[in-house]
């Protein structure tokens, strides 16, 4: 089905939001750096306020990939996953009330000096590595897989995508440090909730309000709150979100650097706890709202599924489907859902740059080789590191777009490679008698196992039940080939 194209202002919305984060950068790094200095460049001085922080926190690990995957979830199996939000309200809020003050007590730059503290730099070294290595490729995920979405629906150039935001947020980060990257997260957190909104509001118009879009989403099976099955089979249950997805949450939030690194930047440990408390909110809304864009696409496909009726080739497709079938009749609001997405892989990567290098200059250089270097110096070298980063992702990107049906298995490397770096952070607080020894074994044993089960889930997906709900194609109005379709799996 030929879709309409965008048009001349939903460009210049694209353009305005890079250009406005680029500019953040040029202020921060021409006109207001006092000096340059690491504390400076990855942690802002010490002192970021209360809510662009908490603001930077949310939307560090909200990507495009949340923004167009989760509707799409809730869309395929129902409303389940709104669990997560709670997950990640609870995980927030034991990193305020047990992890980042012990961070701030330490007071050190990478989280990661402190496993080198507590047990030897060999421990250190191995989580440093495991985080570099999985942002890395997230980074180069975060910034292909939307890219992909959105030039197969919008018919926006998928290098054109890939480049631009790949740049613009080398730039911004290179020149102005922390409180750049912090402030365009801010202005991104905006166009975030903006964005969503706008997609809703029209959606339910469309739907004629809530009363339709829950009805239609309620008849297909899509509400549904009660699934306290103990199987492991399961895709959702409120036991593997309200703990799995708590315990994933908190591997993020208490022990990534790119978030570590912004507990740091607040002036106070007061300040950093009532930035994790607004976190919470804010993250949980925008998860709401997400699940509540799948409602609402659900209610609007509920006659004719553009997946099963071949419209669009990947289920993350249809949010952006939805936007230029249904909205793009209004100048500008296609614009404003692309810019919505562009901001959630802007801030992911931006964030990820700035705590890569932090991890480079202290784990690497100052602590595997080290050295010494004045604290000058090491903050032109961050903005040397965020440069040749910036353009490794950017290279990255390129070997991603080759990987297809294996690219969600990479993805997957964020939970392999994070919970043993969380295993090992847990064991140093809250198990004083384990030694250096215990700690790497700890690390390495909890490693192998975790890639053990990742392989065994890889090789064994396809032999696993399908929990996709009732797809209806009925009112569809033109021939679909139903044999190349129904082939076709959900991951």
């Amino acid at each position: 089905m030929a879709l309409p194209r965008l048009s001349a202002a939903d460009y210049v919305l694209l353009v305005l939001l890079l250009l406005s984060s680029a500019v953040i950068g040029a202020i921060f790094g021409f006109f207001k750096s006092k000096k340059s200095s690491a504390k400076e460049f990855l942690l802002a001085d010490g002192g970021m306020g209360v809510v662009p922080t908490a603001l930077s926190i949310m939307v560090s690990f909200l990507s495009a990939i949340t923004l167009l995957g989760t509707p799409s979830e809730i869309y395929l199996f129902g409303t389940m996953y709104c669990y997560q939000a709670i997950s990640w309200t609870i995980a927030s809020t034991i990193t305020a009330l047990v992890f980042m003050p012990k961070f701030r007590e330490m007071n050190c730059t990478s989280a990661y000096e402190y496993l080198e503290r507590r047990f030897d730099r060999s421990v250190r070294m191995c989580a440093s590595f495991a985080f570099s290595f999985f942002m890395l490729i997230y980074m180069a995920i975060v910034l292909y897989a939307p890219a992909l979405a959105l030039s197969q629906t919008t018919g926006l150039n998928i290098w054109l995508s890939v480049v631009s935001i790949g740049v613009i947020c080398t730039f911004y980060s290179s020149v102005g440090g922390m409180k750049a990257v912090i402030w365009t997260d801010v202005l991104q957190a905006v166009v975030i909730l903006i964005g969503l909104l706008a997609a809703i509001i029209q959606g339910l118009i469309t739907l004629g309000g809530f009363g339709p879009a829950f009805s239609k989403a309620h008849a297909g099976g899509r509400i549904q709150f009660d699934s306290v099955s103990f199987d492991p089979r399961v895709r959702h249950t409120v036991w593997s979100l309200l703990i799995g997805g708590t315990m994933n949450s908190l591997s993020t939030y208490g022990f990534n650097q790119t978030q570590v690194q912004r507990y740091m930047c607040v002036r106070t440990t007061r300040g950093a706890k009532q930035a994790l408390f607004i976190n919470a909110a804010g993250a949980a809304i925008v998860i709401l709202l997400s699940a509540m864009i799948g409602i609402i696409l659900y209610a609007y496909y509920a006659d004719c599924d553009p997946y099963k009726a071949g419209y669009v080739t990947d289920i993350d497709q249809i949010f952006p489907y939805f936007v230029m079938e249904v909205l793009s009749d209004k100048p500008g609001l296609p614009g404003v859902f692309l810019a919505c997405i562009f901001s959630g892989s802007l801030s992911t990567i931006s964030s990820g740059l700035n705590s890569l290098a932090a991890v480079v200059i202290e784990d690497v250089y100052k602590g595997l080789m080290n050295k010494k270097i004045s604290d000058e110096r090491q903050g032109f070298a961050s903005k040397i590191f965020s440069i040749v980063l910036g353009a490794v992702v950017i290279l990255l990107t390129y070997v991603v777009s080759f990987l297809g049906s294996i690219l969600n298995a990479a993805l997957s490397l964020f939970g392999v490679l994070s919970g043993p770096i969380m295993g090992v952070f847990f064991l140093g607080f809250f198990f004083p008698q384990a030694n250096r020894r215990g700690g790497l074994v700890g690390f390495l044993t909890s490693l192998c196992f975790i890639v053990w089960i990742f392989l065994g889930a890889q090789i064994t997906k396809n032999q696993m039940k399908s929990e996709v709900l009732y797809l209806n194609i009925s009112g569809c109005s033109l021939e679909i080939n139903q044999t190349t379709t129904e082939a076709t799996s959900f991951k």
